[in-house]
């Protein structure tokens, strides 16, 4: 008689390592990509970094694309732990809204920092249409949603003036973050962070509305 406990413990087993294994592959997937996009993601090169043969990587995965989309995904979470989360944290309003943009640009142009991929894939898929472009596509849509959020609850909190138009004030403060991106991660232009963080201060002064 088969003993189908034995087979389930066999089974969980396995499962539990495949996922382990997936988690490894994933994390070197995304490390290789904060340094040459997602584009950079080969088999050889993701196969070297986890030690595995290029059939066993790519076993976890459909296809590239797939593991690609995996990243994205990946990225997504990191950046809801280190953006969205510390957020949450402030009160609702400006508070909030400056953690955000504090947090996006510490993570994305600080020191011992990688490329933001909302911003680097944004150039690297740009003109390419398919579904690992979709999925950045849903990401970043996703933040800038919370974003002119925040600005909106900004507003209604007294704490911007009642004539700001959220979607102005998003494009201008998401130019400043791409700008601050390029020229500190391009020019390698050290004094980027600074700047970027005195321009965002500068639109929140301009924006604020008076106490009586």
């Amino acid at each position: 008689m088969l003993d189908t406990r034995s087979t389930s413990a066999v089974l969980s087993a396995e499962s539990k390592k495949g996922l382990t294994t997936k988690s490894t592959i994933l994390q070197a997937a995304l490390e290789i990509a904060s340094k040459s996009g997602l584009e950079g993601i080969t088999n050889g090169h993701l196969a070297d970094s986890v030690g595995m043969s290029k059939s066993g990587v790519f076993a976890h995965f459909g296809s590239r694309e797939e593991l690609q989309i995996e990243v994205i995904r990946k990225y997504y979470q990191y950046f809801a732990d280190s953006v969205f989360a510390p957020a949450l944290t402030k009160p609702k309003g400006l508070p909030r809204l400056r953690q955000m943009i504090d947090s996006w640009l510490k993570i994305s142009v600080g020191e011992n920092t990688s490329s933001c991929f909302f911003i680097a894939g944004a150039a690297e898929f740009d003109d390419r249409p398919g579904i690992v472009r979709d999925e950045l596509v849903r990401s970043v849509e996703d933040w800038r949603s919370a974003l002119l959020r925040a600005i909106k609850e900004s507003i209604a909190a007294g704490h911007l003036k009642k004539t700001v138009v959220p979607q102005e004030m998003l494009f201008h403060l998401y130019s400043i973050v791409l700008g601050a991106h390029h020229d500190s991660r391009f020019l390698q232009n050290p004094k980027s962070l600074a700047l970027a963080n005195k321009l965002i201060k500068n639109v929140f002064l301009n924006h604020q509305a008076t106490t009586k």
